[in-house]
């Protein structure tokens, strides 16, 4: 038997229950993992909310993002080993999930660990980095002379972001609504921080970039914070729009958007990690940054599995925190 966290039905955290499962035996292409640490994500609250773009079968595990050790294999699994460190990349993971001591996950959602990192860390990557290469690389192919909006900065999504526009020497600006991320904002490497609450975005944004507004907008806020900064967007902008922080329904811009020829783009990372050759390109990226140090992964806390709810409760209510939150089975 095995612990793990499953979602049943009900309201709240009272939904999610750890609980004794049989272990269970790879099918002809999954990887079962003995699992060091697993990831919180925003996506978990979606899930156990009952409101994500797929549904769960209830009870149910969840979870996408592990760490961990492989130590059973399908007979059809020919990448991975016995005894491999490895990390589990975000899937529509409906029928799976990695929040518990043993995961079983397709060997396609499987990695190898960058070997420079612990395996708290290794944890922590592969959710916010590979939304942000999605964005920033793959779809916007940002350059040195670019100016990208990083709209709440100091998230681990918005971490991510900054780390991959400055490998390529991007001017990054961030935004925030807590004055006291304005420091760490910094630290992690934007140029620039705007308060979102006390400044006016646009005219701060056309100052920044001599009038020349931005092109590349990174943002999981929408709502009204669109329309701050619709009348920056330089010629042919593009708006990543990956999440609804703001709790708000997101208008689009419409005459602002037209005057600068821009486009909304509803982003998500599974919209590209279905695609073989895009997703290899990624992971070797991101794992040739990690071990360089071009890329660090910052961790905020990790809880035991015996406290998983004070973790999923700190993940909601927490305003500063400083990377990922992680829970080590």
């Amino acid at each position: 038997m095995a612990r793990s966290i499953r979602i049943h039905a009900g309201a709240g955290f009272d939904r999610m229950r750890l609980e004794d499962l049989p272990i269970p035996e790879p099918a002809a292409s999954e990887v079962r993992i003995k699992v060091d640490a697993f990831a919180l994500n925003y996506g978990d609250f979606g899930l156990i909310d009952g409101d994500y773009p797929f549904l769960l079968e209830l009870p149910s595990t969840f979870g996408d993002e592990a760490s961990g050790v492989v130590d059973a294999v399908g007979p059809d699994v020919t990448q991975f080993e016995i005894g491999d460190r490895v990390g589990t990349l975000p899937w529509m993971n409906s029928g799976y999930g990695v929040n518990g001591e043993v995961a079983l996950v397709p060997e396609y959602y499987v990695t190898k660990s960058p070997a420079k990192l612990s395996a708290n860390e290794s944890a922590s990557i592969w959710i916010t980095y590979l939304t942000a290469y999605y964005a920033l690389y793959t779809a916007a192919k940002i350059k040195a002379d670019d100016f990208i909006l990083n709209c709440a900065a100091s998230s681990s999504a918005g971490i991510a972001a900054t780390q991959l526009a400055k490998i390529v020497g991007a001017t990054v600006i961030g935004t925030t609504r807590d004055q006291d991320n304005v420091t760490f904002i910094k630290e992690s490497g934007a140029d620039h921080v705007i308060s979102t609450d006390t400044d006016d975005v646009a005219a701060a944004l056309r100052d920044i970039t001599s009038g020349n507004g931005v092109r590349v907008i990174y943002d999981p806020v929408g709502g009204d914070l669109i329309n701050q900064y619709a009348n920056s967007l330089a010629r042919n902008a593009i708006i990543f729009l990956y999440g609804s922080m703001s709790g708000q329904d997101s208008v689009v811009p419409l005459n602002e958007m037209i005057l600068s020829a821009a486009i909304l783009q509803p982003h998500s990372v599974y919209n590209y990690i279905d695609d073989p050759a895009q997703k290899q390109e990624a992971i070797e990226f991101i794992t040739s940054a990690m071990n360089d140090g071009r890329l660090t992964p910052l961790v905020d806390r990790s809880f035991s599995l015996d406290n998983f709810l004070d973790a999923y409760k700190y993940q909601w209510a927490a305003k500063n925190r400083r990377g990922k939150i992680l829970i080590n089975p």
